[in-house]
């Protein structure tokens, strides 16, 4: 049970680093005035919190 919830951990890690470094990416393009299309800088950012939000809630169970 417990290396279950530690890959578990670890995917969900994973997949927050990977969304952080999205929206470096996609911050920079809106930077250098390339084509972003801004909602999806949001909806990244969203993402995100959400993750971890219930990440939060699932530790305090």
């Amino acid at each position: 049970m417990i290396s279950k919830t530690n890959r578990n951990f670890k995917s969900i890690e994973e997949e927050v680093i990977n969304l952080k470094k999205q929206l470096v990416i996609l911050r920079m393009k809106k930077i250098t005035k390339q084509k972003v299309e801004t909602h999806i800088i949001k909806k990244t950012q969203h993402k995100i919190s959400q993750i971890l939000q219930l990440n939060q809630v699932n530790k305090n169970k």
